[in-house]
């Protein structure tokens, strides 16, 4: 009988923690123990990232080159499909396929109901077993109303979740982080990749960033300064509520621990 052949994400189960932010939701709940929602930090990967992995891993047959060529090719030739009305098998990920949402009344015309077509997506059960082996690491209460999510490069390309450029601009994702009020600034300041969040570093080592681009409640562009590559946080200090009005005393809020890289050139 032949040996049942193994699956892509069975190969090598993801063993992770990942830290967890609840918020107030506006279900009923006990006032001893308010109803909450949680959110994942998710940290992400592309195509190109895991081409790039696997080249470090020795596993790479081809070209980088190539095989991004081959994986936009396929990815191309998936997307016809679904266009064409096909439910498409993402390996082992799952299927995604057209669906339709919401209530159709009995004369709706073929033009109104084309308004409730959506995407569905179910996952495989080689999904749903990969995600029982991550862990919860740091749980976050967030019932304050400044916090940062993310700091990122705002290209869309180069977008990935607490990772930026030295020397190049850079984008703050957050609730009530606009810059503003008698004492306000923003900071990066270096710390060990393991930074446990205890407390912030001495404020006599923070490094004021002043070259800012946007400053609105919800995104802060700025141009970062010449960092060496490492571990670092992002601090914001505003003396702004989160509805835009004057507070007697400055708030402080920093990010999760965010990855500097040097951009590498001519590539």
């Amino acid at each position: 009988m032949p040996r049942k052949k193994p699956s892509i994400l069975s190969l090598e189960p993801i063993k992770t923690k990942v830290n967890i932010t609840l918020q107030k939701s506006n279900l009923e709940g006990d006032d001893d123990n308010p109803r909450l929602y949680g959110s994942i930090s998710r940290k992400k990967v592309t195509v190109r990232s895991v081409i790039a992995e696997m080249s470090k891993r020795g596993n790479l047959p081809l070209s980088k080159e190539l095989m991004f060529y081959v994986a936009k090719e396929l990815s191309s030739l998936m997307m016809e499909k679904f266009r064409d009305g096909y439910s498409v098998e993402l390996l082992d990920f799952g299927t995604i396929y057209p669906t339709m949402k919401g209530s159709i009344k009995q004369n709706d015309t073929p033009s109104a109901i084309k308004k409730h077509f959506n995407v569905g997506f179910t996952p495989s059960k080689e999904a749903c077993a990969a995600v029982k082996n991550v862990e919860v690491g740091e749980v976050f209460n967030v019932a304050v109303q400044h916090c940062i999510y993310s700091v990122h490069d705002p290209c869309p390309a180069l977008k990935s979740r607490n990772s930026i450029f030295s020397d190049r601009i850079g984008e703050i994702k957050g609730k009530g982080i606009k810059l503003g009020g008698a004492v306000s600034g923003l900071y990066v300041v270096p710390v060990s990749k393991d930074y446990g969040f205890h407390r912030l570093p001495d404020r006599a080592k923070w490094i004021a960033i002043t070259k800012i681009i946007t400053n609105q409640p919800t995104t802060v562009l700025f141009y970062a300064p010449e960092l060496a590559p490492g571990s670092y946080l992002f601090i914001i200090e505003t003396s702004l509520s989160a509805g835009n009005k004057p507070l007697k005393k400055s708030v402080i809020i920093h990010s999760e621990v965010v990855q500097v890289e040097m951009e590498e050139k001519n590539k």
